[in-house]
């Protein structure tokens, strides 16, 4: 008997166990006992993988840097791929089947007819952070699938962990990219609150230095980064027992945007207009940040955005640190 309309199934030469998932975004897999599916099978790594609902009805898996690998129907996965009912994932020595009966033509009618009670909006400011690993596409044809999977998701999963230390409330997985929004309480978000945005995308391009130390990859990996703020509708178009919001409208398309102007202009960091007027924009801040007008794609003007590198947004994170010490001391 299935647990809910969308579910998983693993089986292996041990157990069978099921796992809904109809409450929450994510869903851990592996043998350690924190996962979401705890699956006694030495062949799997702790956390071996995740699913993760990407926006409603769309779930994904992605392999978090696991020693054996996983595949999808007898295919090596190396990045987020989305899965269809009835979908095998061979994990270790277990067997995972994907269940959607979530999309019949009972539940279609159902939804059509049930969608003014279901679907809720909030207009939230929130502030997006992208994080794109720079000549992805080259680098996949110079690793075979084992290491580029491994690499990837080890990646995924540190940058996981730190965006969720530094108060992520949601973070998305795109092929070579992250995603991560945080939602702010006011309408004006306050400069730690950006500074701690800062501190983990610091972190991220850090770690993101070392993997060439981990894994046999042709040389460091890079990453460039967009982070903006604005006022985003906050949307769950899904069913009614999944609680998460996911973010709408220009604040987002304008964070995937400014991290693509920093390849045209030569730097790792983009900040949009009210993410920068977020900041104590004082020297140290302009000292650290260049001000340009960049054509976004998408964009019928020009807009401002501030630049600057990762070895620089290191130097202005420790005199933030530096400045709040000096007038948090006792004189």
């Amino acid at each position: 008997m299935s647990v809910g309309k969308v579910y998983l199934a693993a089986s292996s030469p041990e157990s069978t166990l099921e796992l809904a998932l109809d409450a929450g975004t994510a869903w851990t897999i592996g043998r350690s006992a924190d996962n979401a599916l705890v699956c006694n099978d030495k062949s799997m790594s702790r956390r071996h993988g995740m699913i993760q609902q990407m926006q409603p009805g769309k779930y994904y898996f992605i392999d978090l840097g696991s020693s054996n690998g996983s595949s999808l129907n007898g295919r090596r996965i190396t990045i987020p791929i989305e899965l269809r009912d009835q979908d095998c994932i061979v994990c270790g020595a277990t067997r995972l089947t994907f269940h959607d009966h979530s999309k019949g033509a009972g539940a279609s009618q159902a939804n059509e007819s049930d969608g003014a009670t279901m679907v809720l909006y909030a207009r939230r400011t929130i502030t997006v952070l992208v994080v794109d690993i720079r000549d992805f596409t080259p680098l996949t044809r110079q690793l075979n699938d084992a290491v580029l999977a491994q690499t990837i998701g080890t990646w995924f999963r540190h940058a996981g962990m730190i965006l969720r230390r530094y108060g992520a409330s949601g973070d998305k997985y795109i092929g070579d990219a992250v995603m991560a929004v945080w939602t702010h309480a006011t309408e004006t978000p306050t400069s730690a609150e950006i500074c701690d945005i800062l501190k983990a995308l610091s972190e991220i391009e850090a770690f993101t230095r070392t993997l060439h130390q981990q894994f046999p990859l042709p040389a460091a990996l890079r990453v460039g980064a967009g982070v903006n703020t604005g006022i985003s509708i906050m949307s769950n178009t899904g069913p009614q027992e999944n609680p998460d919001f996911s973010p709408l409208g220009d604040a987002v398309n304008a964070g995937f945007r400014l991290e693509t102007a920093t390849k045209k202009a030569g730097f790792d960091v983009a900040l949009g207009r009210a993410t920068a007027e977020a900041l104590n924009r004082s020297g140290t801040f302009a000292a650290h940040f260049q001000k340009k007008s960049v054509e976004l794609k998408g964009y019928d003007e020009a807009v401002e955005a501030w630049f600057t590198t990762f070895d620089t947004l290191k130097d202005y994170l420790a005199a933030v640190a530096l400045d709040r010490s000096h007038r948090t001391s006792p004189q």
